[in-house]
């Protein structure tokens, strides 16, 4: 299947209004009674104002990449392409694997681009290919996190938005990210830079959800107190516990479809539970009413 087919493919399974209704009609909205009106509002990213549907080949296309800046760099051929291919792909699953036991950490911290291919890319390369890897780390990590999955707005985001604007509540972005710059083009790409005030991801930060350091750094750029900020995210390991341990003035549950299983349970209990943006936005309203 050609790139642009494949990305076409993609769009239509996310945007699928089938698809999306029968998410809706399993998650029933659920508000504690007794919440404030949020002043700030702090969203994830992916799961929240996007949904990631994943891409096949992936690591082929990030393998292409590193064998171009090696020629770029004048050492074409200093590593044969299927060990390039399998590092690329066992970089990335250890990766995943060490975040999902880092939620069991009370303050976890972030690899950074350095790192990761230093660390978990790289790790037995010559020394001139690990040189080049990490003079390129963050186009490394922008293309490791770019080419696995196309990103759909979810349903009501932009609706959300607006009405926050409207209203004059500031939302910021609180994520984790392998490259954080992707998440900016995202959001610029499909014109929602301008409703966000601020922006925090993990790996320019160095630290991760559900360390609340990520949320106070992201009340902070939206300057409205945590306590009086909602955190909306899509998982409850990294999200509403974070929300939670930040004492954020709410945390929001909105799970996405086919999102990820993560591999024990975390009891931590959502203030606010809801299928998607556009049921948040009722929330909302409901409230403002």
């Amino acid at each position: 299947m050609a790139v642009n087919e494949e990305i076409a493919a993609a769009i239509a399974v996310a945007t699928d209004p089938e698809r999306n209704a029968e998410h809706a009609r399993t998650i029933p909205t659920e508000v504690k009674e007794g919440l404030g009106f949020p002043k700030g509002l702090l969203l994830d990213f992916g799961g929240v104002v996007v949904q990631d549907v994943k891409r096949q080949g992936w690591e082929e296309r990030v393998t292409d990449l590193i064998e171009d800046l090696f020629a770029t760099e004048n050492i074409a051929g200093i590593l044969n392409r299927k060990q390039i291919r399998s590092d690329v792909y066992a970089a990335e699953t250890a990766v995943k694997l060490l975040h999902d036991a880092q939620s069991r950490q009370a303050f976890p911290k972030e690899v950074t681009n350095t790192e990761y291919v230093l660390d978990y890319l790289a790790t037995d390369w010559p020394h001139a290919a690990r040189e080049v890897v990490r003079k390129y780390a963050s186009v490394i990590a922008y293309a490791s996190s770019d080419e696995q999955s196309v990103r759909v707005p979810r349903p009501g985001i932009a609706q959300l938005l607006e009405f926050c604007q409207e209203r004059g509540i500031p939302v910021g972005i609180v994520s984790n990210a392998v490259s954080g710059q992707v998440h900016r083009d995202v959001l610029k790409r499909y014109q929602l830079l301008k409703f966000i005030t601020a922006e925090i991801y993990s790996d320019e930060y160095a630290i991760r959800k559900p360390n609340p350091e990520l949320i106070w750094l992201g009340a902070d750029a939206i300057d409205v107190p945590v306590a009086e900020c909602w955190y909306v995210g899509d998982h409850v390991d990294r999200d509403v516990l974070c929300g939670k341990r930040a004492r954020v003035g709410a945390s929001v549950l909105m799970p996405a479809p086919g999102g990820a299983i993560r591999p024990y349970q975390v009891l931590a209990t959502p203030d606010v539970t809801v299928a998607d943006p556009q049921a948040l936005l009722a929330v909302l309203q409901e409230m403002d009413s």
